[in-house]
């Protein structure tokens, strides 16, 4: 089937609605349902009754295409009109003299019956091949569902028009970014749901493109050493970088958008002083920015003194030069500080480079240790202490590293000398080694550690530094989500995936298990093997429809409960779908076994539920299958434990029993 574009990404919005992630797509707020129209997600995927489906509008026909073709006119199976071009041209000129730089129309079976020739300037594809193709046979299969959804909520009237954002491949092969609007013209002359679409590919890549200038700027600016400041036209401070808070010691907080006059002066007012390079008072009016910013010339190399009560000048290098809008006129101004502390501050600046120090090492969300040429630690910052479980008060600079606490990912201890500042030390270089640790109250973090030694130019290692990031939320996510994809989400039982891995093994382990029982035992002669059960709710159906899925919901999680509590934790209880469950359980003693718990099973599905306030009766259907041969073929064992269960629905009349069915040869 030819295909005028290729869908690789929708973005569905409305005006009323917020975009939310679901999955790879994102999605205004999901698919609205109407009055709990439609099956809950996640449930258990029965049928909807037959009055909770959407009827046809009146006076269309449901074997074709409602509103595709004006009247007096007859179609193909394709949706072709058999009058010709002409009258399709004629029929659609309205939609395609519209502002859009490509107009598409698509019946309520989703199959286009008319694509503007502009597909071809748009996408490079002949537009006479899209007609009567299936629009949702166009995106892949993540997006389909959705697109499906929106378009069924067109056709039901729950929204009056559906917005999207598409990516496409041309022809060829370019990207190509489409904001198209849908809306429905079935009553209409035009007999079909119009999708506008226009071109936003230039304007997509012109935003990203600023977007990244921006970005671009502002880390350049951030990653400067000099300080930075940046004022308006009034002489408000609309910007400074991290090194000027350092450097003044003024957050941004308290800086951006006080006027720079203020800021000279001190807060509270006359606290700061400035000094011209001689040592004498200087007033804010002549300050190099307020300068610049007042005659529009720029200021290079003026050093001023920053002095403060009880405190040294700090001497300061500055830079600022105006910044001129298209007109001439001063928009604002620019300066940077460059700290030249002669060298009698020289003890004064490393001090202040050390609380920068201090302050990046406390603020830092990763451990950081560090120890000396001697191994003795150096460094241990508060998220290191947090890590460890330790108090602030707790005494470490100066210790030697030890293996308390640390231990292996499978939770065994770790010796002295596996220590990742000991094997940093050493001249290991670690990268993303996973390690445990444990606090004194047994509370356990799971960690990535990064680390090397730190060597001198003259190639002496004098030191190792490591770096802890706490993953222990990360792999737990890790897990859920591994866990997701080998469990049912509503029971919590294994799915399918995960009964094939089960049964395997417990084939496989009938071996082992023949070599290692003694012969003989309480039960008489020892006769491993597997027994499978697959069993369904008889009337289930009835209940989901007469109370609905939620209550059908909590049956079957119900059900799982019961199962899981009367086997073995060795054994498997999985759900297949719907109502069907299957149970795997390892036999030592044979069929006699394998009756007993099939009994077991029925007997407890057999019990009254207490459900949302009622009771309900939902009586099993249960067959099942034995096999003590290791060479077996776990899909027969199912298809096996299935017709027994089949035989067992249809067989019995007024009581329900089990039946256990043996395996061909």
């Amino acid at each position: 089937m030819s295909r005028f574009w290729h869908r690789s990404d929708a973005r569905a919005g409305s005006a009323i609605a917020e975009t939310v992630s679901v999955g790879p797509l994102a999605v205004p707020g999901g698919r609205p349902e109407a009055d709990g129209d439609g099956p809950v997600a996640g449930g258990n995927g029965s049928t909807p009754s037959p009055e909770l489906r959407t009827a046809a509008p009146a006076g269309e026909a449901t074997g074709g295409s409602p509103g595709m073709h004006p009247r007096g006119h007859s179609t193909t199976a394709n949706g072709s009109d058999p009058a010709g071009a002409a009258g399709t041209e004629l029929r659609f000129s309205a939609v395609d003299q519209r502002e859009f730089d490509l107009i598409a129309v698509v019946d309520a079976d989703g199959r286009f019956v008319f694509v503007s020739a502009s597909a071809a300037r748009v996408l490079g594809y002949d537009s006479g091949t899209a007609v009567g193709e299936d629009v949702f046979s166009l995106f892949d299969r993540v997006s389909e569902s959705t697109v499906r959804s929106l378009f069924d909520d067109l056709l039901a009237r729950r929204r009056l028009s559906v917005s999207l954002e598409l990516e496409a491949t041309g022809a060829d092969g370019r990207l190509v970014v489409l904001d198209a609007v849908a809306a429905n013209h079935l009553d209409d002359p035009i007999g079909g749901i119009v999708v506008s679409l226009r071109d936003v590919t230039e304007q997509k890549s012109l935003g990203r493109r600023i977007e990244e200038g921006q970005q671009r700027y502002s880390t350049i600016i951030e990653s400067l050493a000099d300080g930075v400041l940046t004022v308006d036209a009034a002489g408000t401070v609309v910007r400074v970088n991290e090194a000027f808070e350092v450097m003044f010691d003024m957050p941004r907080i308290r800086t951006v958008g006080r006027r720079l006059e203020e800021l000279l002066t001190g807060d509270p007012p006359g606290s700061l002083e400035l000094l011209d390079a001689r040592g004498h008072p200087l007033g804010p009016e002549d300050h190099p920015l307020i300068v610049s910013l007042r005659t529009g010339r720029r200021s290079v190399g003026v050093v001023l003194g920053v002095r403060r009560p009880e405190r040294d000048p700090i001497w300061i290098r500055t830079n600022a030069r105006p910044m001129l809008e298209v007109d001439g006129t001063v928009g604002g101004a620019v300066a940077s500080f460059s700290d030249v502390t002669d060298a009698r501050l020289a003890a004064a600046e490393l001090e202040r480079e050390e609380r920068f120090l201090q302050v990046l090492l406390d603020t830092l969300e990763e451990g950081i240790v560090a120890c000396d040429a001697d191994g003795r630690i150096t460094v241990f910052n508060p998220s290191a202490r947090h890590l460890h479980g330790l108090p602030e008060d707790a005494a470490v600079i100066g210790r030697v590293p030890s293996a308390n606490g640390l231990l292996r990912p499978d939770g065994s201890a770790m010796a002295p000398r596996e220590n990742p500042l000991i094997r940093a030390m050493s001249g290991d270089w670690l990268d993303d080694m996973e390690i445990i640790l444990e606090s004194v109250d047994g509370n356990r973090r799971k960690v990535s550690v990064n680390g090397q030694a730190l060597i001198a130019d003259s190639g002496r290692r004098i030191g190792a530094v490591v770096a802890m990031h706490d993953v222990t939320e990360q792999k737990r996510n890790e897990e859920r989500l591994a866990e997701m994809a080998l469990h049912d989400p509503l029971t919590g039982l294994a799915n399918r995936t995960l009964l094939a891995d089960r049964l395997q093994e417990a084939i496989d382990g009938m071996a082992e298990r023949s070599i290692a029982m003694p012969v003989g035992g309480p039960e008489g002669t020892i006769h491993p093997g597997v027994a499978v059960y697959l069993l369904d709710l008889d009337e289930f159906k009835e209940i989901n429809d007469e109370l609905g899925h939620d209550v059908g919901d909590d049956l079957l999680v119900a059900v799982a409960r019961r199962l899981t509590a009367i086997v073995r934790p060795t054994d498997t209880v999985a759900r297949l779908g719907g109502d069907e469950f299957v149970v795997v359980c390892e036999i030592e003693s044979g069929e006699e076994e394998m009756l007993r718990i099939a009994e077991r099973i029925s007997s407890a599905l057999a019990r009254p539920y207490r459900i949302d306030g009622r009771i309900l009766h939902a009586l099993a259907s249960v067959g099942g299958v034995f096999v003590d041969h290791a060479n077996t073929d776990p899909s027969k064992l199912l298809s096996q434990a299935d017709d027994a269960m089949y035989g067992v629905k249809w067989t019995r009349r007024r009581r329900r029993r089990s039946m256990i069915a043996t395996p061909e040869d």
